[in-house]
């Protein structure tokens, strides 16, 4: 009887360890396939990432398999960055440029035409055709011109660097000290024109008596 209890007792351990084992391998799959799922930051960011990857992988395919055109004033932005970070800035200007005229966050209806022939409600003239867009917000108009300045004090272009920083400042952006201190905008440092709008804009520039209005 001992014999027989030690045999069933010897049979019972090897099934559970095999269904442990089985259910282990089971799992790992699974696991394995999730831990993509759980670094999805957004469309955007996911290619950007799957890029930058491929690029230190395999840098021959990363240059002939090329980005999808952004669709969004916000991918486009993503997209000029990565391309300043790079330190391309001929063509994060493009992408910046590009990304005032895709849309942006604020919801609008363009009317554009009357409909031709009579109003459906009696008037004379027909109604108007009505489209729903996605213009840019105030803050989205900062960011565009902010950083289309960026590019192009990089590229050395003092002029068209200052006039879209005072299209930002125009639009509500305030923070002067990021402007001073950004290291994209070091080539406005001590010139003429940049003296003059900051002189104009920023409080701290016109001393004390600056602080009590323009």
């Amino acid at each position: 009887m001992k014999s027989f209890a030690t045999i069933l007792l010897i049979i019972a351990c090897t099934n559970a360890f095999t269904s442990t084992s089985t259910q282990r391998r089971r799992i790992l799959p699974q696991q394995q396939q999730q831990q993509p799922i759980c670094n999805n930051n957004g469309p955007i960011i996911t290619r950007l990432q799957s890029s930058a990857s491929s690029s230190s992988s395999k840098p021959e395919q990363s240059k002939s398999q090329a980005l999808p055109p952004p669709s969004t004033f916000r991918e486009a932005e993503v997209a000029g960055l990565r391309l300043m970070q790079d330190g391309r800035h001929e063509e994060a200007l493009k992408a910046f440029q590009k990304a005032m005229n895709l849309p942006g966050s604020r919801p609008d209806i363009l009317r554009t035409a009357n409909v031709p022939g009579p109003s459906p409600v009696g008037g004379s003239k027909g109604g108007t055709q009505d489209r729903f867009v996605q213009n840019l917000d105030e803050f989205e108009f900062q960011a565009a011109h902010y950083n289309v300045a960026c590019a192009h004090a990089c590229l050395g272009n003092v002029g068209d660097a200052v006039n879209n920083l005072q299209k930002a400042f125009e639009y509500g952006f305030d923070n002067f000290a990021t402007v001073r201190a950004d290291p994209d905008l070091g080539n406005l440092e001590g010139t003429r024109e940049f003296d003059a709008l900051m002189k104009k804009w920023d409080p701290k520039s016109r001393g004390i008596m600056g602080l009590f209005g323009k």
